[in-house]
């Protein structure tokens, strides 16, 4: 399913549901998860983790507006692409919004077509497991590598 706002254009596969918003006076979000999403969450989808099933995967990309000190291209927004591939040991309870059991989390700051962004990832290991595993990796992977950000 290709979905695509505000400059940000993302193809999700089977399983996969997502939504691109801007709040008003905020600055555009997308949502993505293996789950379905809550109707209202914040930016970096504390609901949406609360209800993730195991085995589930959630992302965020989150713009963040240039001024007051933020200048895209710079410091922690530094130019480049995602982080891909990505790397499990990147994925760590400590980089969690609100930590839960059984869940592990991504952050990635950085600016693409001159636009700041931070890309937050979640992922809730199998009932088996006791962490996420590659195959739920590839998925947010999949997902990531589609993903194209317009300039303003």
């Amino acid at each position: 399913m290709l979905i695509e706002g505000h400059g940000i254009r993302v193809d999700l596969g089977p399983g996969w549901e997502g939504r691109i918003y801007r709040r008003p006076h905020g600055d555009p979000t997308l949502h993505a998860a293996t789950f379905a999403l809550p109707a209202d969450d914040g930016d970096f989808g504390s609901h949406a983790t609360e209800v993730m099933p195991p085995g589930g995967a959630f992302l965020v990309l989150t713009e963040y507006r240039p001024g007051r000190g933020l200048e895209p291209g710079r410091g922690l927004f530094a130019p480049g692409p995602l982080p891909l591939p990505l790397d499990q040991a990147r994925f760590r309870p400590e980089t969690l919004l609100v930590a839960r059991r059984g869940q592990r989390g991504l952050q990635h700051f950085f600016t693409q077509a001159g636009r700041p962004f931070c890309l937050y990832a979640v992922l809730r290991a199998p009932r088996s497991a006791h962490a996420a595993g590659a195959d739920q990796i590839d998925a947010v992977e999949r997902v990531l590598r589609s993903v194209e950000i317009s300039p303003r």
